[in-house]
């Protein structure tokens, strides 16, 4: 009745102190507001975020000032994300912050934002603060498991397809995962640092003009595309906002074609052939200006500056090119894909267009699609929950990374030590004395005892309790082979380093934490925290400690606390190797690789690798990706045509190729030793691509009986072996075989749906959409790539080491050219027979 009675009056207090800190913050000398959480105001948990504040000054004078976003780290540590800025009075300036959220945020997490004056570099007085949460913000939650795609304009494209879900499925039918599509980003409201776009796939820019981007968004686009982004550019019907043909127009012009693509006149029905799956032709036929960069075959091409054609019409003229930037990739579309009037047709369909330009293989049946499915056949979809398999999990990195083992060593030894302690000390000596008759001497016995397991114990501790400081990791080394005649040795060839790693840090104190980047990477290169997804639940400290991270000068150089215990962190690195570490593989001179031969067992290959490598590459794959493409996905025709694709077609890859494994017969690739792909790469019946993706990694998980992986869910400890696996499923996520939708003979199959919670900068299945070859090999208990410094001196370190090397082969441009629609009607037979 007392709690009741006062309930009201709480309440009220609660409201007058509320509103009191909202007056304070309104009061204060530099107002905090929100106005992106996240770009196009969305996040994911996990993920790195950028936060766009404005600060408007009441000061009288110009005022340097210090913005800082603080932000828990995994130990528990407040990481005071920030950087300096200088406020004019009554002006409203944005500025951004970047921060790595915790997997396990939501909504309802608030964070404080404070801002400072600065003095020679330094913090003082308080100018203002703000709480915030995602949920004040109006920002959209993206789930952990679900990728992103953010959309520079209002148009969508359709990319809307790859986020159909159906009924009460979390995933778009025969899809691992959805993606969200994050529009209406403005170009004036694009982060200044490339890790806010880190979150996305790809950026796709429809309906905005491109004079609109600052200078520093620029730069942040363009390293993100360097560091293994991808950036795609619609081109409208109308104008020519991108100024192709012309320099100094825009700050990306030095990235894209130098000659203006002819522009066309085509009715629809022309392009459907790389637009959709129909081959009856559009309902409403209607003209559209494509803009043309070559003609397959002919003499005209405006394709330059290392672009190469990517989709073809089936008269040979290029409407979409794509050039390689370092890690990354920018395509160019001549197809006005923002037009409301494809839209209104529901063009293009994903899994015929956006596959190709994105590297994806799943299928993206819409609704109307699915709708059709069931009205033929109730029991056609499949209504059966799918295996799931947790591939980006703690548990991929945790025996390489993890140093409670060693923890759990000296638990047990202290366990051990007071039970001998006790056993001896206690019931042990005591019966020693009464055999003897010296019983009076017990508590003298007893102390020196006593003190006797306490020397041990001290010895003990010293003896194992770590002094040097260690990093523990696990790293993915790419490197990508320029091609001889690209023109690009006047730039730097640098590889790319991503790790996850722990730091273990034996002392107490601050301590300089820090990548050695290169002169050009500078302000580039990233050096986080990283907290492990759930189900773990982070494990903190009592004792909160503070550091600053300086995400616009420093992101990658600060001072972290020490507790004599380990540190987790992410590391994303781009620069040259150091020489005293070692190289990675390089083709010989006098042996070039060269492909001849068909798509199929016909193919030859010659040529020879050599391992520069500081050790044995071991587990070594190798991936061809052919020219030769899969015919295009259609209908099922079954004496008319029918909304859906044949299930013995769903989700086929995109190319023909192969892919071979070293076996335990085969001799370690050791240092300096040379591979022959004559002998090691010979195409058979058992080397498919598309079969092999299925039988080694998705085949073991389809059954809900058993998972051969020894991991039917999130949480189980994996064997080396295994790890190895779901490293690969990562390196080609969007490559591995689809979750089957379509039953057999009415019968659910047994299928599986891969969930990643982390790792999305690891995926390489973008490269799957044009001919190379990718090795894959593993560096067994190395020091880390990443040049990593504590307190400016290099610690020791150990862990796996991922190499993956690239090698681009060279296209055939006649290859690529669509298959045309219409004609007779085709025969389906063979469909339906399999």
């Amino acid at each position: 009745m007392t709690l009741r009675r006062m309930l009201p009056a709480l309440l009220a207090a609660l409201g007058a102190v509320t509103s009191a800190a909202g007056a304070a913050a309104d009061d204060a000398d530099v107002r905090v507001e929100v106005e992106q959480f996240g770009i196009g105001n969305a996040y994911r948990p996990g993920a790195l975020t950028a936060l766009r504040l404005i600060l408007t000054s009441s000061l009288d004078d110009p005022t340097p000032c210090w913005v800082q976003w603080e932000v828990p780290n995994a130990e528990g540590d407040i990481a005071e994300y920030g950087r300096s800025i200088t406020l004019s009075p009554g002006t409203r300036s944005p500025v951004w912050l970047y921060a790595p959220l915790s997997p396990h945020t939501t909504d309802d997490t608030i964070w404080t934002v404070r801002v400072f004056e600065e003095r020679d570099g330094d913090r003082r007085r308080e100018l203002g603060g703000r709480r915030i949460s995602p949920a004040t913000s109006g920002s959209t939650r993206v789930p952990l498991e679900a990728g992103m795609i953010a959309v520079v304009g209002r148009a969508r494209a359709r990319l809307d397809d790859y986020s159909n879900t159906w009924n009460t499925r979390t995933s778009p039918p025969g899809a691992h995962e959805e993606t969200r599509i994050i529009s209406g980003v403005a170009p004036r409201a694009m982060p200044d640092r490339w890790q806010g776009l880190a979150p996305f796939e790809a950026v796709v820019w429809t309906d905005a003009l491109p004079q609109q981007l600052r200078v520093d968004s620029a730069g942040a686009l363009r390293e993100y595309v360097r560091r293994g982004g991808h950036l795609v550019i619609i081109l409208p019907e109308a104008g020519n906002p991108w100024v192709l043909g012309a320099r100094g127009q825009t700050s990306l012009d030095d990235l894209l074609v130098q000659q203006a693509p002819r522009k066309d006149d085509l009715m629809l029905s022309e392009l459907m052939p790389v637009l959709s799956k129909s081959r009856l032709g559009p309902i409403r036929d209607f003209e559209l200006t494509v803009r043309v960069f070559s003609e397959i075959g002919g003499a005209y091409t405006s394709i330059d500056n290392r672009y190469e054609p990517l989709i073809a019409l089936p008269d040979g003229r290029v409407v979409v090119i794509q050039r390689l930037v370092d890690f990354g990739r920018i395509t160019i579309v001549g197809i006005d894909l923002a037009s409301q009037r494809l839209a209104s047709m529901r063009l293009p369909q994903a899994d015929v267009f956006w596959n190709r330009i994105l590297g994806r293989r799943a299928d993206t049946p819409q609704p109307q699609e699915l709708l059709a499915m069931e009205s033929n056949d109730p029991r056609m979809l499949t209504r059966g929950g799918a295996n799931e398999v947790f591939i980006g999990d703690r548990q991929v990195l945790r025996n390489d990374v993890d140093k409670s083992r060693e923890a759990s060593a000296g638990l047990l030894a202290a366990v051990l030590l007071f039970g001998a302690y006790w056993a001896i000390a206690g019931p042990g000596l005591f019966f020693f004395l009464k055999q003897h008759g010296r019983v009076r001497h017990s508590w003298l016995v007893f102390a020196a005892t006593g003190g006797l397991f306490t020397a041990v114990a001290w010895g003990g501790v010293r003896l194992l309790r770590q002094s040097d400081t260690e990093f523990l990791h696990v790293t993915f080394l790419d490197h990508v082979v320029r091609p001889g005649d690209a023109g690009l040795d006047s730039e730097p060839h640098f590889q790319r380093a991503v790790s996850w790693g722990a730091l273990y840090l034996p002392g107490y104190g601050d301590v300089g934490v820090s990548i050695d980047s290169d002169p050009v990477q500078r302000g580039q290169d990233l050096l986080y925290t990283w907290e492990a997804p759930p189900p773990r639940q982070p494990e903190r400290f009592p004792n909160v400690d503070r550091y600053l991270v300086d995400v616009a000068r420093s992101p990658a150089n600060y001072r972290v606390p020490a507790r004599a215990t380990a540190t987790q962190l992410y590391l994303n690195w781009m620069g040259a190797l150091d020489p005293d570490w070692g190289g990675t593989l390089r083709v010989d001179p006098d042996d070039p690789i060269t492909v001849t031969g068909g798509p199929g067992t016909s193919a030859r290959f010659t040529g020879t690798l050599i391992n520069d490598l500081p050790g044995i590459l071991s587990n070594v794959r190798v991936i061809w990706v052919g020219n030769t493409r899969m015919k295009r996905r259609e209908y099922l025709w079954e004496d008319n045509e029918l909304p859906w694709v044949p299930r013995t077609r769903s989700g086929e890859m995109l190319n023909v190729g192969h892919i071979w494994a070293s076996d335990a017969g085969r001799a370690p690739w050791y240092p300096g030793t040379r591979l022959s792909l004559a002998e090691f790469l010979v195409p058979s019946g058992r080397t498919f691509l598309q079969r092999n993706i299925h039988d080694t990694y998705i085949a073991p998980h389809e059954s809900d009986r058993f998972d051969a992986f020894g991991m039917s869910g999130s949480g189980a400890q994996l064997k080396p072996g295994e790890v190895r696996k779901y490293i690969e499923m990562l390196s080609i996520y969007h490559q591995l075989g689809p979750p089957t939708y379509i039953t057999e003979d009415k019968k659910d199959p047994d299928t599986a749906v891969v969930i990643r919670r982390l790792g999305r900068e690891l995926d390489l299945s973008a490269w799957f959409t044009r001919p190379c070859l990718i090795v894959i090999g593993y560096l067994e208990n190395s020091s880390t790539p990443v040049p990593l410094t504590v307190d400016g001196e290099t610690p020791h370190s150990r862990g796996l080491t991922v190499v993956r090397w690239i090698y681009p082969l060279p296209l055939d441009d006649a290859k690529i050219i669509a298959s045309s629609v219409g004609g007779s009607r085709p025969d389906r037979s063979a469909d339906r027979s399999r």
